[in-house]
């Protein structure tokens, strides 16, 4: 019988495999920077094709397999192309009226700052007091020009979206059968069963994700017609992405088109009705059609969602952002299917 390793022995390995731990958070995270051009319409085309997953299967049974993988993925394509060109066009456009749109938040803010000083419990407005004003015009401009700009790279990033889809599309008919020629068939089979149940969770997640976003991006983008509002599909757009960035995500979603329409409106009967149409949209969203299409099978805790929007979005920004709930929720999904990692998805769970 070999006698117990000395206790400093421990902590050597013990300091080593932290060392190593550091290491690879460290190189990942820079690879992770530097791929981001790459990574990012890869992910973009996986979560796609996970949305698609069941249409392609239900197609190709109609159809050859090639035709339905060119119909699907060049459709798919076609539509973000569209959008992102649309997007991208709109967004020209409005940091065209820049100068416009500022001098009209700096009235905006003056008006209102006049208001608030003529109420007897704050008292007169101070001397001097134009400069900040002009700050805060400039710094609200700005700033939503700069959240807009995230849509000038979407249009090359949507076409290698639409080719990493097909290509992706294409191995996963091949998948099952390369598992089976490279494993013993047993732990084939249990290989792919593992692979099945992490499918089937992802696909559900997804497709109920997607499909409250379209139900809560159409409406606004439909009152935001109605009422006139410009740039009503960027707007449309910029909710849609945005409801996959919880807490944050609702709040930009909700305040740039509502600041943007008292801005063109100005304070009255028009611009009171289109915020308090917009917010019965999204608390009728957030309240009934999230939990009905998404339910708490999926729940991650909140401290791990903002760690996660914190990461991502200082990784790639607001792309990053949108990819950062989507990517641990899979990541957890994948983890609960792993009898080894299940407790780390208990950990991440927000039940």
């Amino acid at each position: 019988m070999m006698p117990p390793k000395p206790a400093r022995w421990a902590n050597v390995s013990t300091l080593r495999i932290a060392a190593y731990a550091v290491v690879v958070a460290v190189g990942s995270w820079y690879l992770l920077g530097q791929l981001a051009s790459v990574l990012r319409p890869l992910l973009l085309a996986a979560f796609l094709g996970y949305v698609l997953m069941p249409y392609y299967n239900r197609f190709r049974k109609h159809v050859p397999v090639p035709v339905a993988i060119v119909l699907l993925a060049g459709s798919t394509t076609l539509v973000l192309l569209g959008l992102a060109a649309v997007v991208s066009g709109n967004v020209v456009d409005l940091t065209t009226q820049g100068p416009d749109l500022r001098e009209k938040v700096f009235t905006w803010i003056r008006r209102f700052s006049d208001w608030v000083y003529s109420l007897p419990m704050v008292g007169p407005k101070p001397q001097g007091s134009k400069a900040p004003e002009e700050l805060v015009a400039d710094n609200i401009t700005l700033g939503a020009l700069k959240l807009l700009d995230f849509a000038r790279v979407g249009l090359p990033e949507a076409f290698a979206a639409g080719l990493y889809l097909l290509f992706l599309l294409l191995e996963s008919t091949r998948f099952p059968e390369r598992v089976r020629k490279a494993y013993p068939s047993e732990r084939a089979e249990q290989i792919l069963d593992i692979f099945g149940r992490i499918n089937s969770a992802i696909i559900s997640y997804l497709k109920a994700k997607v499909k409250s976003s379209l139900l809560l991006a159409v409406p606004v983008g439909l009152i935001l017609v109605a009422f006139d509002v410009p740039f009503a599909l960027l707007w449309a757009v910029l909710t849609f992405v945005c409801n996959f960035i919880p807490y944050i995500g609702t709040v930009v979603a909700y305040a740039l088109p509502v600041m943007f329409g008292f801005v063109q409106f100005d304070i009255g009967a028009r611009a009171i009705s289109l915020a308090a149409v917009l917010l019965a949209i999204h608390i009728i969203s957030a309240t009934l059609i999230e939990p009905m299409w998404i339910g708490r099978a999926v729940g991650l805790s909140p401290i791990v969602i903002l760690a996660a929007l914190s990461m991502w979005g200082l990784l790639w920004g607001l792309p990053g952002m949108f990819l950062a709930v989507p990517l641990t929720v899979v990541l957890k999904i994948i983890f609960e299917n792993i009898e080894i990692t299940r407790p780390v998805a208990r950990m991440l769970s927000g039940e």
